[in-house]
């Protein structure tokens, strides 16, 4: 019994790091808000003003360091 309990977890703890790294996987960069400011930004260096380590809405430590936005977020 306490064997099958073993396996059972071991299992599911298998199972839940597969759904995990499934989710991870298959992120999807998000879209660009359909905004005037967002109308506006053509260029990196626009969407870098926000965007930016010094800007109001930087992106996250996690974010890739590419500079072409536009390749990754689609309007």
């Amino acid at each position: 019994m306490k064997r099958t309990r073993i396996v059972l977890l071991a299992l599911l703890a298998l199972a839940a790091a597969g759904v995990v790294w499934i989710a991870r996987v298959n992120r999807v960069p998000p879209r660009l808000p359909r905004d005037d400011v967002h109308a506006e930004a053509v260029v990196p260096d626009a969407c870098l003003t926000c965007h930016g380590p010094d800007g109001p809405r930087p992106r996250s430590r996690s974010h890739p360091p590419a500079r072409d936005c536009a390749r990754c977020h689609a309007r």
